[in-house]
């Protein structure tokens, strides 16, 4: 008979593993090509932030330019990038696509910006997962200080 105390320490065991395989799973850099470098739509999960979205649960504002200067706006917000930690794997100054590790389980969260003429939209999404316990969200919300 299994003593009742393994049980817990099995269930722990077989979600670090999961949350592990996870993290493993996703550390692969997925970079997209010059002519493809837009803003996809969220997936259907509560682990991503768009500026994009019309859906309210993943919407999130676009950076405005700083006195409608492209140059100095897209500076600013990739310095807040690199301030936070954030490695960027991209940057020709149009579109950015920045990497974000999670320090416990090491998961890969992709932030990608995209310069227009009015503003820099943006899209922070997790990985892997379903709920990323809107780490997204705070995350483009510390770039937004960091920026102004």
């Amino acid at each position: 008979m299994i003593s009742l105390k393994i049980i817990p320490v099995a269930l722990i065991f077989i979600v670090i593993i999961y949350l592990a395989s996870l993290s493993f799973l996703t550390r692969h850099h997925q970079l997209k090509a010059e002519n493809k470098r837009d803003l996809t739509p969220c997936p259907n999960k509560p682990n991503c932030v768009l500026s994009l979205s019309n859906k309210k649960s993943q919407s999130i504002k676009a950076f405005p330019l700083i006195d409608n200067n492209k140059k100095l706006s897209w500076e600013k917000l990739i310095s807040a990038i690199k301030k936070s930690e954030g490695e960027i794997l991209v940057n020709d100054g149009k579109y950015c696509h920045a990497v974000f590790t999670s320090t416990l389980f090491r998961f890969k969260d992709d932030l990608e910006i995209v310069l227009n003429d009015s503003q820099i939209e943006i899209r922070s999404a997790s990985r892997a997962g379903k709920s990323d316990l809107g780490q997204n969200r705070k995350r483009v919300e510390k770039l937004r200080l960091l920026y102004h």
